[in-house]
């Protein structure tokens, strides 16, 4: 659904209503399309995501400590060696 700015001023408790609805709606300014107004996503569901496996439950152990290590080049000339610069 597209609406205009003006009309989306006028009625923006209705068009928002609508998009927490599910329905997506398109802002347009003289036609060009400027923004979309959409529902928030669902939260994700931890547990159904831990028995998918894209998730690991936490096991209540602390994070092992990471331990810096000195480099031999710096930041800036590894990336410039992956950008192929």
């Amino acid at each position: 659904m597209d609406v205009g700015v003006r009309e989306l001023k006028a009625k923006l408790s209705s068009y928002l209503q609508l998009a927490a609805g599910g329905e997506g709606i398109t802002v347009t300014d003289r036609g060009r399309p400027l923004a979309v107004l959409a529902p928030i996503p669902d939260a994700i569901d931890l547990a159904e995501a831990a028995r998918d496996g894209w998730v690991t439950e936490a096991n209540g152990e602390p994070l092992p400590v990471v331990r810096r290590c000195a480099s031999i080049r710096s930041v800036a000339s590894a990336l410039a060696e992956d950008r192929d610069e």
